[in-house]
């Protein structure tokens, strides 16, 4: 599975290639990863039947948990990137029916039959080129009232020290500090209704408003 693209996510698809079986990409989460997804899921409560876009969603791990969630009669929606990536997770997700993966940034077409209800972008948005474009795709891709989450694992701080010291095609990939969000949220769209970053990491909650509040 190969594909190029004409812009950064060329160098950062070949990157994360590289990384397909790093431990942070690949073995199952520990004890403490499971305290915090615990937390997010406990801030989103039942998500049966629902329909979940997942951008960035790496080797499948989380998509495996979102697909027990809806349950049958829901349906994740997820893709990468990287191209190798996406080969994991559609290997993880084999004989899945309600899970599809797909290879290409949030920012092209997602193939998707109806609006979404819930989006999850698990230790993806700083990744993201254009943060008010994906916000505004997202946006246009969901049901009005339907959910925004971006989760990390560790806090804005950290998050954004550990991309600054790579020295790699993530090394310029930087979370937007409280205000900053709240400004691309609200033009995008979007109420925050939680925002939590502290030692459990990164936990942002927002609801998308009326289509018509929506600017561009």
């Amino acid at each position: 599975m190969r594909r190029c693209f004409d812009n950064h996510y060329g160098r950062k698809a070949r990157y994360f290639d590289t990384h397909v079986g790093s431990p942070w990409a690949a073995e199952p989460y520990g004890q403490e990863e499971w305290a915090k997804l615990h937390r997010l899921f406990g801030h989103l409560g039942s998500i049966g039947g629902k329909t979940v876009l997942e951008p960035g969603c790496g080797t499948g791990r989380l998509t495996e948990i979102l697909a027990d969630c809806v349950g049958p009669s829901g349906r994740v929606v997820a893709l990468d990137i990287s191209p190798r990536m996406v080969e994991a997770a559609q290997e993880r997700l084999k004989g899945r029916p309600n899970t599809e993966i797909h290879l290409g940034p949030l920012e092209e077409s997602v193939p998707t039959e109806s609006p979404v209800d819930l989006v999850v972008c698990h230790q993806v948005f700083p990744h993201f080129e254009d943060k008010s474009r994906a916000l505004h795709t997202m946006a246009e891709l969901m049901c009005p009232g339907g959910t925004l989450v971006i989760f990390h694992f560790i806090s804005y701080e950290e998050l954004n020290d550990h991309h600054r010291k790579a020295g790699t095609d993530v090394a310029h990939d930087m979370m937007p500090d409280e205000h900053e969000m709240r400004q691309l949220f609200s033009r995008a769209g979007f109420t925050i209704d939680c925002l939590e970053n502290d030692q459990r990491g990164y936990l942002l909650i927002a609801t998308l408003r009326e289509r018509s509040s929506v600017r561009t």
